[in-house]
């Protein structure tokens, strides 16, 4: 952090510290008394949105803030999935209801009661105002046979109901949202109001910066974490070390300062996030599958990790043209390889496709003639990532010039078509393949998430869906991953290995979750339960 930006810092955080304990959101009063000396967690922040269903930002980070403060029906552990908001379910044999008992004694952060006709409130509301981060399509209705009972009826039977809906969707209470017409405009405090285990008190935009305290009426009893602070940072190992943050994702080059330290402990996760070069397939000359497939030759994965990622090959695994990672039990290794580095190869491809350098200046043309010269958009974070493409790209004449950009610009930019490349990433990678953003997309999704538009890949993400047998799913994804190494509607370039080192006098349980992360799959150590825990005696 700059001197200033430390100032900045230090006079938000005293403000956050002497929020007063009451349940409305603070505003920072000095008037107001200093609360108790409790105990607290401090994390990196970053602004993510207000975090409720309807105003959080759709990447990780912001349904993490999201499930502080509310809860949904099922959620997971570092082994699997766990009852939560609902005690217990059932499933019909044909797979198409589902009966949730909720738990008795559940309530809102205002003390009034959980029921079944919140949950169906919840998915009602939903319908009328959705959120692209929650997929309804499956649910049909939702019934309240009693006060503490919910019955599911699916249109079709759907694989990965329990985790994709059940574990994904936060519950909201009537009482709150029932007459707000607008929720994205109508977000404010004191409807951030869930029956989570933590309350937001206190929220700057500006700073990134985020203050939530316990739930003392929490249905698993008060959470051991009293206080989380997301504070801002400008570098969070330098962060880490200063004790500015109780934990930090650190790169594997930098892993050797925290070794030996008694203070600090570290945990390792999968490799559940991806970073890829996006294609716009919808202008030339990345329509052409052939040209996707140039640059898929041309782009050494392995080169790109050791000159761009901190602790070369420890700190990364390199793609697959097939989309899954090597560590889901749904990866295909046999694709692995599909696209050894080969200049010759992706010359030829562009040869095929009316792409060479006609007049010796090292500079493509197309078919008609005029040299072929593109952008790669990408995000500060990743430049050199981005500049290690540019040279690459270079050795078979497409030159590119790398533009950053904040996250949310580059989304919208993808979102939108308004790119020819783009260095983007995220995660979800280790959840149910059938839904997972990028892989297994239907039709009405595809373009969105970067699956590939054929009809034989469409056909089989449908049938992926609904499958309910383990070994034809096994099939069916091995075959859309094929389609997808072979389409290329992206090349995944590599796949970080996460290392949280944590302080662990303050907090020591932290553990990565079960089948691919929180939620829907983020590869991520902020879980509640590891908040809820608190710290082993």
């Amino acid at each position: 952090m700059t001197h200033r930006s430390g100032i900045v810092f230090l006079i938000w955080l005293l403000a956050v510290c002497a929020c007063s304990g009451d349940d409305k959101a603070s505003t920072g009063d000095p008037s107001k008394p200093a609360a108790q000396a409790s105990r607290e967690l401090h994390l990196a922040g970053g602004d993510w949105g207000v975090p409720t269903p309807f105003t959080f930002y759709p990447r990780g980070p912001g349904y993490i803030h999201l499930s502080l403060i509310y809860d949904t029906l099922v959620w997971k552990d570092a082994t699997g999935l766990i009852p939560w908001l609902a005690e217990r379910w059932q499933r019909s044999a044909d797979g198409l209801e589902w009966t949730f008992h909720l738990r008795p004694g559940a309530a809102w952060q205002d003390g009034k009661p959980v029921t079944a006709r919140d949950v169906c409130f919840t998915f009602d509301y939903l319908r009328k105002h959705p959120v692209e981060w929650f997929d309804l399509d499956a649910v049909a209705t939702v019934l309240e046979v009693d006060d503490d009972t919910a019955l599911f009826r699916l249109r079709r039977p759907y694989a990965p109901f329990l985790t994709q809906v059940a574990g994904n969707v936060p519950i909201i209470p009537q009482h709150i949202w029932q007459d707000v017409a607008d929720p994205r405009s109508s977000a404010t405090f004191e409807r951030a109001v869930g029956s989570g285990p933590y309350r937001l008190s206190h929220y700057d935009k500006a700073q990134g910066a985020y203050a939530y305290r316990a739930n003392t009426n929490f249905f698993l009893g008060p959470p051991r974490i009293e206080k989380i602070v997301f504070v801002p940072v400008g570098d969070p190992v330098a962060a880490l070390e200063r004790g500015l943050v109780d934990e930090g994702g650190v790169p594997a080059s930098l892993l050797a300062r925290f070794t030996n330290r008694e203070d600090f402990a570290m945990v390792s996760g999968p490799s559940y996030w991806v970073l890829t070069l996006r294609f716009n397939d919808e202008r030339y000359p990345f329509s052409r599958t052939g040209v996707r497939q140039a640059l898929a030759y041309a782009v050494e994965r392995d080169a790109l990790i050791r000159q761009a990622v901190p602790g070369g090959l420890q700190g990364a695994k390199p793609g697959n043209p097939g989309f899954l990672p090597p560590d889901s039990s749904w990866h295909d290794a046999a694709l692995q390889h599909l696209y050894p580095h080969d200049l010759a190869k992706a010359t030829a491809l562009l040869r095929e496709n009316g792409i060479e350098d006609r007049d010796g200046d090292q500079v493509c043309e197309g078919e008609d003639g005029a040299p072929l010269r593109f952008t790669l958009i990408t995000t500060p974070q990743y430049l050199r990532e981005a500049e290690a493409v540019k040279l690459m790209l270079e050795k078979i004449g497409l030159p590119v010039q790398p533009k950053a950009m904040d996250v949310k610009s580059l989304d919208a930019s993808v979102r939108e078509g308004r790119f020819d490349l783009a260095l983007t990433g995220h995660g979800g990678l280790g959840a149910d393949p059938s839904v997972i953003m990028g892989f297994g997309a239907v039709a009405r999704r595809a373009r969105n998430f970067a699956a590939p538009s054929i009809p034989e890949y469409t056909v089989l993400a449908e049938q992926l869906l609904t499958c309910p047998d383990l070994p034809q799913r096994m099939e069916l994804c091995r075959r859309m991953q094929r389609i997808y190494a072979q389409q290329l509607p992206t090349l995944p370039l590599y796949y970080p290995v996460w290392f949280s080192v944590y302080r662990s006098t303050v907090l020591d349980n932290w553990f990565y979750t079960a089948q691919g992360g929180v939620g829907i799959g983020i590869p991520s150590p902020y879980n509640k339960l590891v908040f809820i825990r608190g710290k082993r005696s």
